[in-house]
Protein backbone atom coordinates (compact mmCIF):
# COMPACT_ATOMS: atom_id res chain seq x y z
CA UNK A 1 0.00 0.00 0.00
CA UNK A 2 2.40 2.04 0.88
CA UNK A 3 4.77 1.76 -2.41
CA UNK A 4 1.81 2.32 -4.10
CA UNK A 5 0.75 5.75 -2.46
CA UNK A 6 4.17 6.74 -2.88
CA UNK A 7 4.24 6.34 -6.69
CA UNK A 8 0.73 8.04 -7.19
CA UNK A 9 2.64 11.19 -5.58
CA UNK A 10 5.79 10.42 -7.72
CA UNK A 11 7.78 10.50 -4.83
CA UNK A 12 11.67 9.80 -6.20
CA UNK A 13 13.36 9.14 -2.89
CA UNK A 14 12.53 8.07 0.41
CA UNK A 15 14.63 7.66 3.69
CA UNK A 16 14.13 4.88 6.03
CA UNK A 17 14.46 5.62 9.14
CA UNK A 18 13.85 3.04 11.96
CA UNK A 19 11.17 4.49 14.64
CA UNK A 20 13.20 2.14 17.15
CA UNK A 21 15.49 3.61 20.04
CA UNK A 22 18.24 1.27 18.58
CA UNK A 23 18.15 0.34 14.64
CA UNK A 24 19.34 -3.45 15.21
CA UNK A 25 19.08 -6.51 13.17
CA UNK A 26 15.19 -5.72 12.30
CA UNK A 27 16.08 -2.30 10.61
CA UNK A 28 19.67 -3.86 9.26
CA UNK A 29 17.48 -7.17 7.28
CA UNK A 30 13.96 -5.88 6.93
CA UNK A 31 14.37 -2.58 6.50
CA UNK A 32 17.32 -2.07 4.72
CA UNK A 33 18.68 -5.58 4.05
CA UNK A 34 19.27 -6.35 0.14
CA UNK A 35 16.74 -9.16 0.44
CA UNK A 36 13.62 -9.35 -1.92
CA UNK A 37 11.29 -8.78 0.54
CA UNK A 38 12.99 -5.74 2.45
CA UNK A 39 11.49 -2.03 2.10
CA UNK A 40 14.36 -0.77 0.55
CA UNK A 41 14.09 -3.50 -2.11
CA UNK A 42 10.42 -3.05 -2.10
CA UNK A 43 11.16 0.21 -3.08
CA UNK A 44 13.83 0.21 -5.55
CA UNK A 45 11.88 -1.90 -7.74
CA UNK A 46 8.80 0.69 -7.53
CA UNK A 47 12.02 3.18 -9.03
CA UNK A 48 11.80 5.17 -5.40
CA UNK A 49 15.66 5.45 -4.12
CA UNK A 50 15.50 4.25 -0.82
CA UNK A 51 18.04 5.72 1.45
CA UNK A 52 18.35 3.53 5.09
CA UNK A 53 19.48 5.88 7.84
CA UNK A 54 20.67 2.98 10.79
CA UNK A 55 20.56 4.89 13.72
CA UNK A 56 18.20 4.59 16.53
CA UNK A 57 15.85 7.43 18.34
CA UNK A 58 18.17 6.92 21.05
CA UNK A 59 21.13 8.21 19.59
CA UNK A 60 19.51 11.77 19.42
CA UNK A 61 19.92 14.14 22.33
CA UNK A 62 16.50 15.38 21.93
CA UNK A 63 14.56 12.23 21.75
CA UNK A 64 16.49 11.53 24.75
CA UNK A 65 15.62 14.47 26.80
CA UNK A 66 12.00 13.66 26.16
CA UNK A 67 12.25 9.88 27.67
CA UNK A 68 14.06 11.50 30.23
CA UNK A 69 11.67 13.74 31.18
CA UNK A 70 8.79 11.28 30.91
CA UNK A 71 10.57 9.22 33.42
CA UNK A 72 11.17 11.63 35.80
CA UNK A 73 7.74 12.64 36.03
CA UNK A 74 7.11 8.44 36.21
CA UNK A 75 9.68 8.63 38.60
CA UNK A 76 7.11 10.77 40.96
CA UNK A 77 4.11 8.90 41.05
CA UNK A 78 6.62 6.47 43.00
CA UNK A 79 7.68 8.33 45.73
Amino acid sequence: DIAAMLKERKVKKVWLVPFMSVAGDHARNDMAGDEDDSWKSILSKEKIVAVPVLKGTAEYDNMVSVWVDHLKDAMKHLE
